[in-house]
């Protein structure tokens, strides 16, 4: 992945499609989002979302986190969509990218925690998107972002930890 390449939001998503389109279907398998959308369309809407804002994209990087940020609202959006229809929750879930035994995860819980992350720790609430959204290892998400791997793990375990406690409802979590 290519940095430091200032540019159109259109050119750098064409430059990153294909990872994109990667992610997406990651997003799709293993989010159990499959029921309403395929992974070309959750792709489509995210890049139709991105590129009609105006938006100030650094680089490829940059872009795919953006579009994975999207790709998460488009989620949320489908099943706020779906589940007023209904008239029942929404019922798309996530799994831990690091085990994925663990008990999933609601996708509108995951988008509250990780709001009230980001008001807690940017940094932090950045790893936890690199991980569940992108579906990055730590490895892959140290290179992508350019921090440590070493400082991805830490901030990984501080931010796993924080989440658990706040989908618990364990009152406000702090970082460490």
């Amino acid at each position: 992945m290519e940095t430091g390449e200032q540019g159109e939001p259109a050119a750098l998503l064409a430059a990153c499609y294909d990872e994109a389109r990667r992610i997406a279907r990651v997003v799709i398998a293993r989010d159990g989002a499959g029921r309403g959308l395929q992974a070309t369309e959750l792709l489509n809407e995210a890049a139709l979302r991105l590129i009609g804002g105006d938006l100030k994209v650094k680089d490829q990087a940059h872009m795919l986190a953006l579009t994975a940020r999207t790709m998460r609202r488009v989620l949320i959006d489908e099943a706020r969509k779906n589940g007023a229809a209904k008239r029942q929750a929404p019922a798309f879930v996530t799994a831990w990218p690091d085990d994925p035994a663990a008990a999933l995860i609601d996708i509108g819980d995951l988008d509250r925690a990780l709001v009230a992350l980001e008001a807690v720790s940017p940094d932090h609430a950045r790893i936890i998107e690199l991980r569940f959204m992108l579906g990055l290892t730590v490895e892959e998400a140290a290179a992508a972002s350019g921090i440590p791997e070493r400082t991805i793990k830490r901030r990984w375990q501080a931010a796993r930890a924080w989440l658990l406690d706040f989908l618990d409802g364990n009152g406000e979590p702090h970082i460490h």
